[in-house]
């Protein structure tokens, strides 16, 4: 069995073998003479069957359509014309002589005159000013630990003491800050509450005033302005705690301010003293 299996699979591939070598010599002798007659494809064979094809599809031809004479026909030349002759020119007319007009004469220039400027007006008199009807005298200051205030004497020219004058004062830089004292006394006396110890957001700074002496409701004196010391130290809240007295250099290394009211040039109170001057009774 084993033998015929072998011959078969022999045969098989012979007859393969022999196909194979059958369809090369084919194609080869198709390569070589590509129209012999067993080349379904053959170029003369293909060529045949295109020219039937196009000659099947042309179209029937087309006959050539008369062409319209669209030419005009030709037009009539009219006779010419007799062309006239030139005319003759007039003899030129004579230019008379023109006359010689005279020179112009040169008009003189004007001379120009100076018109005098007008005398300059007289200058106006300078005002002079008035002086004052009284003037400060003196001034100084005191400590106080309690209010801020204004105080002094009216004197006359001769020294004696002026009563019914009042003095005007008020903080500079304030708007509607400004108040009147009463009447001098007797002795010429004056004064007026400028912040009380109270106001302790106030008397925590300095403030700068003005006064100036009234005269039948009129400013009578120039304007004396004056600064104010802080009654109350702005020390932070811990240094309360603290007491100067007793713990003063404590107090002062914890960054912490004295009162300046306990400072000896401290100005909490302003004295001003007035005086009439001699020309003014």
């Amino acid at each position: 069995m084993e033998q015929i299996d072998n011959r078969m699979a022999t045969a098989l591939s012979a007859m393969v073998l022999g196909m194979t070598i059958l369809s090369c010599i084919c194609y080869a002798t198709i390569y070589v003479q590509p129209n012999i007659p067993f080349n379904p494809l053959s170029p003369n064979r293909a060529t045949a069957v295109a020219a039937a094809v196009l000659q099947a599809s042309a179209a029937e031809p087309v006959l050539p359509q008369p062409t319209l004479d669209q030419s005009y026909p030709a037009t009539w030349t009219p006779t010419p014309t007799k062309t006239p002759g030139p005319t003759k020119t007039a003899t030129a007319t004579r230019t008379p002589t023109p006359t010689k007009t005279s020179t112009p004469t040169k008009t003189p220039t004007s001379t120009k005159t100076n018109t005098p400027a007008p005398p300059p007006p007289p200058p106006q008199p300078t005002a002079t000013p008035t002086p004052f009807s009284f003037v400060a005298s003196s001034h100084a200051s005191e400590r106080n630990c309690a209010d801020v205030g204004l105080k002094g004497v009216v004197n006359d020219s001769s020294g004696f003491p002026l009563a019914g004058v009042q003095i005007q004062y008020g903080e500079v830089g304030v708007a509607g800050s400004r108040f009147t004292t009463g009447s001098t006394d007797g002795n010429g006396r004056y004064g007026a509450l400028l912040l009380p110890g109270s106001d302790k957001n106030n008397a925590k700074r300095s403030h700068t005033w003005y006064a100036y002496v009234l005269n039948n409701g009129q400013q009578a004196s120039k304007e004396f302005t004056f600064t104010t010391d802080p009654i109350y130290a702005n020390n932070p809240n811990y240094c309360r705690s603290i007491d100067p007295e007793e713990e003063e250099d404590e107090f002062l290394e914890k960054g912490c301010i004295l009162d300046p009211c306990r400072s000896n040039d401290a100005v909490q109170i302003k004295i001003i003293n007035w005086s009439l001057q001699s020309f003014a009774e």
